[in-house]
């Protein structure tokens, strides 16, 4: 399965963001091949905006009723269609609505509301990414069966792991000198998340973090109001998550970058790239970190997709000849 990712949503306006101009709900159904007969004439006719869809079986369909103040108004409608049952279920969210489980104590919080950008259903659950700001989102996330509101998810989408766990990037702030990478599993089943990544006493951010530290220039953090903490230093995605679900385990490639922290710190501490291997064990999350000739020599020749995709045991083994 494939992700839009937020940067590729703010340069295309198909993403559903806020102005894009608006198609009625019969426009949008009929395009998708989607019988208007169980709809009433009045919702055919309105206006939606900020709206995302998945055309296969089921399809889905999730937006906002344009009611011409340029601003997204609650509720946030959703559809879901079952073409060869000719089943459709709906539902409405609005501020206030209660959710399912721990993480939904809160009610559903205004801060989810933005444009919809993508909509997936994975196993018994509906997510909905929304469009914050470029570096937030939320993901909403339902129940197939009910469409009912579960838990809203900070951040976005990055794949799935299972049946019922969902793997997310958590948010940023936007207007922070670095920008630290986050990785969280939310688990259907218990309704609740749980951050993989960064993991205490990981020992190549802490090598990074010692070539940043003698570079860090006081007074260019003083102009730049920078917290400067040589522990929190950018960290990127390379590509995209690689899941391996019948190994039960999940990989991606890390950038480490000392921009920053000042001008000597950006010039003299090269970019790295790091590899990092999970998997569940026990309803815990083991993991593996491979860089510079110890990543060479995992890889021999092959690519970290195939290393996932083919050989998931061997991160595990190998870390025991580090």
């Amino acid at each position: 399965m494939k992700f839009v990712s937020r940067g590729a949503c703010l340069a295309f306006i198909a993403c559903g963001i806020p102005g894009f101009a608006a198609q009625t709900l019969a426009d949008t159904l009929r395009a998708a091949s989607v019988a208007t007969g169980l709809f009433s004439e009045t919702e055919l006719a309105e206006k939606i905006t900020s709206y995302a869809s998945s055309g296969g079986n089921p399809f889905l369909l999730a937006w906002y009723t344009d009611d011409g103040s340029g601003f997204l108004r609650l509720p946030l409608h959703v559809i879901r269609y079952d073409r060869d049952a000719g089943d459709l279920r709906r539902g409405d969210l609005r501020d206030g609505d209660p959710g399912i489980g721990a993480l939904s104590q809160t009610r559903f919080p205004l801060d989810c509301v933005g444009s919809a950008i993508q909509i997936h259903e994975h196993g018994d659950t509906i997510y909905i990414d929304t469009h914050i700001n470029p570096s937030a989102g939320c993901v909403i996330a339902l129940s197939s069966s009910t469409m009912a509101f579960k838990a809203p998810l900070p951040g976005w989408l990055l794949g799935f792991i299972g049946s019922d766990r969902a793997i997310l990037q958590g948010n940023e702030i936007h207007f922070m000198s670095v920008h630290p990478l986050h990785i969280e599993i939310f688990d259907v089943k218990r309704n609740r998340s749980v951050q993989v990544y960064p993991y205490k006493d990981d020992p190549e951010r802490r090598k990074f973090s010692h070539l940043i530290e003698p570079h860090i220039s006081q007074k260019w953090c003083m102009e730049a109001n920078a917290q400067c903490d040589p522990a929190n230093f950018d960290t990127a995605l390379e590509g995209e998550v690689i899941v391996n679900e019948a190994a039960g385990v999940f990989g991606f490639l890390a950038k480490f970058d000392a921009n920053g922290f000042g001008d000597a710190a950006g010039r003299e501490v090269a970019p790295r790239t790091v590899a990092y291997v999970f998997r569940e064990r026990g309803g815990n999350w083991d993991h593996q970190e491979f860089a510079g000739s110890q990543l060479r020599r995992l890889l021999s020749g092959t690519t970290f997709v195939q290393l996932i995709r083919r050989n998931p045991d061997l991160p595990f083994q190998a870390s025991r000849a580090k």
